[in-house]
């Protein structure tokens, strides 16, 4: 995504949202948002394509910093072929 992109999630601040695809076999993209009025909290956002079918997970947390591990921990999952679930992982 980019900033100009219509379809960009809303943020509580400019710039405030970084995509990672993470590709592998789910074509797997995990997206981290600010939360809009959320005080510093932020969504992660993973969606994957399995068996022809598009999948969708989020999980709000209270930090960027909670977010980026987060985030990085699905993407690696993704990559490697395991649908994530943000709620464990």
């Amino acid at each position: 995504m980019t900033g100009d992109d219509p379809q960009a999630p809303e943020t509580g601040e400019p710039g405030g949202y970084v995509t990672i695809r993470a590709g592998g076999p789910l074509e797997g993209v995990v997206t981290i948002a600010a939360v809009a009025g959320g005080h510093g909290r932020t969504v992660v956002i993973a969606s994957w394509i399995r068996y022809g079918q598009t999948h969708w997970d989020t999980v709000e947390v209270e930090s960027l910093e909670d977010a980026r591990i987060l985030a990085r921990s699905i993407a690696d999952r993704l990559a490697a072929g395991t649908p994530p679930d943000p709620s464990r992982d």
